[in-house]
């Protein structure tokens, strides 16, 4: 098998379809530039928001009638996947990335462009100039044909007038409980370190959450709670692990290993969460109704002049089928 670009999809939910002989992946340039699909060895990895849009990526109802993305996150047509926001998060003042939900990174349009032959495939998706964080992003994925992983290059720009200071922060939204029958409690999150492990509770929200050791590296159970944790001596990676191990992992390279990182210094960051009988107040009224994981890689934060950019390349693995 070659290597193949398509453009599917609706005229309300364009996407552009890359396979390979061992992967599938799915654009969705026109919100965010998500990759809102990664299928390896005939299985879908990545979540979807069921209530949004169908096993085939179709929307389930009228574009106009998801949710507005307007206001706080009981507002956000979060549709899933894996996507760039900046770092750090917040909403104290123009220093921090008040979303999502966001009209211009999170949901807004972007462009998709492509070159491919029989052996490797390039996309770059490029976002609209954000007002709020003076940015403009640029994704770029790479994919060569008879390997099972691949690799992200992601660049910011400041194109305002005024110097700004963010980090990179890739969000990749795992599913848990999928239609295929798995089960959470079969898979668990493992954080690498090459040394003893630090670990920060950036919000316990419902539940617990109790991680354990292997060696060095953090072992996270799934389906116990609705927490975040962050890990400011990790290498540099996540993965997800199922009873035959690795399904899939994110790495940043080892440049990105000096620096300060947002978040009390987290180089890697994990959400996991179960569905609630309520929506969290503390989360503006997030209301989680799925088994998801949110594999998180971040880059130092990096102080941008007019003009200037910062990168931050992600090795993408998955498990061969």
């Amino acid at each position: 098998m070659t290597v193949a670009v398509e453009r599917t999809g609706r005229a309300d939910l364009p996407l552009l379809r890359v396979t390979t002989d061992e992967l599938a992946l799915v654009f969705a340039p026109t919100r965010g530039g998500r990759l809102l699909s990664l299928v390896a060895g005939g299985r879908e990895l990545l979540w979807q928001n069921p209530e949004l849009v169908g096993a085939d990526l179709t929307p389930l109802v009228p574009m106009a009638d998801w949710p507005a993305s307007d206001g706080g996150m009981d507002s956000w047509a979060n549709l899933g996947g894996s996507k760039t926001w900046p770092a750090p998060q917040g909403w104290a003042g123009p220093d921090e990335w008040a979303g999502p939900p966001d009209p211009v990174l999170d949901s807004g349009p972007w462009t998709a462009e492509w070159e491919a032959d029989d052996a490797e495939a390039t996309v770059t998706l490029t976002s609209g100039d954000d007002p709020r964080t003076g940015l403009r992003v640029v994704r770029e994925f790479r994919l060569l044909d008879g390997t099972s992983s691949f690799t992200e290059r992601v660049t910011f720009t400041n194109t305002s007038a005024t110097t700004r200071r963010w980090s990179i922060w890739e969000v990749c939204q795992v599913d848990t409980g999928g239609p295929d029958g798995r089960d959470a409690s079969d898979s668990v999150v493992v954080v690498p370190h090459a040394a003893s492990a630090v670990e920060l509770d950036l919000g316990t929200y419902e539940g617990e959450l109790h991680s354990e050791r292997r060696g060095h590296d953090v072992v996270l159970p799934l389906g116990t709670g609705v927490a975040k944790r962050g890990y400011p001596d990790a290498s540099g990676s996540v993965e997800l692990h199922g009873p035959d191990g690795l399904e899939i992992g994110l790495a940043t390279s080892s440049e990105a290993g000096t620096g300060t990182w947002p978040d009390g210094g987290s180089k890697v960051e994990v959400w996991l969460q179960r569905p609630t009988a309520e929506p969290i107040a503390s989360l503006e009224g997030l209301h989680p109704s799925a088994h998801l994981v949110e594999l998180e890689v971040l880059g130092p934060l990096t102080t941008l002049a007019p003009g200037a950019t910062s990168t931050l390349d992600v090795e993408w693995s998955t498990a061969r089928p």
